[in-house]
């Protein structure tokens, strides 16, 4: 395992059992089992080696640790229910015998559980609380892995600047103590985090990276969230054919995982490729799965990311404003941050292209507004961006004055690696002149 040879360890693992007399070891072999299995992303077999290890547990200390392992596995299956009840049984064990580290990793799940909720104190909370008790045990894993739920937690409330410094720390820790599969898991959020800091170059380059580690050691998850963060990436540098095969390769790793909330995301990706190749039925069509997959799983986690696609992708325009309208409403009743960020780029595109110059401004009002708090380059790009072309559509600018704010837009752009964004500037750099 150590090695990341799953295969074999897996083989070993069996054999093991095959010759195991004692019920203690036989214990041990089956949770190793799932773990493994856990790893390799293969969670239906995971589950069925957790259930065996509950099965098979002779005291509640074991109980606890075969709950933990299937609170992991559902977590990963969307879950959240069966995760959360399965922690809270733990729980009660592992306060009752004073378990600082199972303490520590139920109160980890449980902050990767409000995740997907968009529940933002949660989320801190609980990763908070599993950090400090990582620490009382001396477990620097633990506390690795705590440092990643800590990134997680400022990423939901959308401080990807903090969010990519706790990644990095992670990161970091890991590679002091050769904790390879934490590693492995959170530096793909450090490539997401540093892409929203406004370093896309950078960021792919860590994607990259992310990518082939994820890959040798067999994490299909952190595979597939890898190829999240190259696909944005490729995308912003118009990249356009390698931006299809991480869409492609993040599409068929959700699919194996049984993770359906994350086919939304790569189909929205195909949606606008699609889009973009002038493709439109086709694009049409995986951005409206995708918002049915997320209508099915987890609305909060990528609806109006997906709504945003589905705008974009058609021209039907009361579909479009019906589209806008319930991403617009999600946002206000609660969705996780990246849809806060991701969705206002691109209703800006569908309202400016639509010459709704209130929109462009109440959108980018908006966006100025989630990132007050800790301004972000992304943001504050898409938001100037936005103000720019509105008020050349609108012709509330002098030419002047206007031109600069272009030409200072156009250098944001390019020193940050979004070039999706700079034809409509330099077009609107070329009206300037001619007026």
């Amino acid at each position: 395992m150590a090695e990341y040879r799953q295969e074999t360890a897996l083989q070993l693992v069996e054999r093991g059992l095959a010759l195991a007399a004692d019920r203690t070891d036989r214990f041990a072999l089956i949770c190793l089992q799932g773990e493994i299995l856990h790893d390799v992303g293969a969670m239906p077999e995971a589950g069925r080696a957790y259930r065996a290890a509950l099965d098979a547990a002779a005291d509640d200390r074991e109980r606890c640790a075969a709950w933990l392992g299937l609170a992991a596995v559902k977590r990963v299956t969307d879950d959240l229910r069966g995760a959360l009840a399965d922690l809270e049984q733990a729980e009660v064990v592992a306060l009752r015998d004073q378990l600082l580290a199972e303490q520590a990793r139920i109160h980890f799940l449980r902050g990767n559980l409000c995740f997907p909720r968009g529940d933002l104190d949660g989320c801190l909370r609980e990763h908070g609380i599993a950090l400090e008790l990582a620490r009382r045990a001396d477990a620097a894993e633990l506390e690795a892995m705590a440092l990643g739920g800590l990134g997680d937690a400022e990423y939901v409330r959308g401080r990807m600047i903090s969010a990519h410094e706790r990644f990095r720390e992670c990161v970091e820790l890991c590679e002091r103590h050769g904790f390879g599969r934490i590693e492995v898991a959170n530096r793909p959020m450090m490539a997401f985090t540093q892409w929203f800091a406004g370093d896309t170059r950078g960021a792919l380059a860590v994607a990259d990276t992310a990518i082939a580690l994820a890959a040798r050691v067999g994490q299909r998850r952190a595979q597939m969230i890898g190829h999240h963060a190259a696909f944005f990436c490729r995308h912003a540098l118009m990249e356009f054919g390698a931006a299809l095969r991480h869409a492609d390769a993040a599409l068929t790793l959700a699919q194996q995982l049984g993770a359906r909330r994350f086919e939304t995301e790569a189909l929205a990706f195909r949606a606008e490729l699609h889009r973009l190749a002038g493709s439109q039925a086709e694009a049409l069509a995986d951005a409206e799965e995708a918002v049915k997959i997320s209508r099915e799983t987890s609305i909060a986690f990528l609806g109006p990311f997906a709504l945003g696609a589905l705008a974009l992708a058609t021209e039907d325009p009361a579909a479009r404003r019906a589209a806008l309208q319930e991403a617009e409403e999600l946002l206000r009743t609660g969705a996780v941050s990246h849809n806060h960020l991701l969705f206002p780029r691109d209703a800006i595109e569908v309202y400016l292209e639509a010459r709704d110059w209130d929109g462009v401004e109440r959108i980018a009002a908006d966006l100025e507004k989630y990132t007050r708090l800790e301004p972000l380059p992304f943001a504050s790009f898409y938001v100037g961006r936005a103000r720019a072309l509105a008020a050349l559509g609108g012709g509330r600018w002098q030419t002047a004055g206007l031109a600069a704010e272009l030409k200072r837009l156009l250098d944001d752009g390019e020193r940050l690696g979004i070039q999706i964004a700079l034809p409509a500037i330099n077009a609107a750099i070329t009206a300037t002149g001619s007026q």
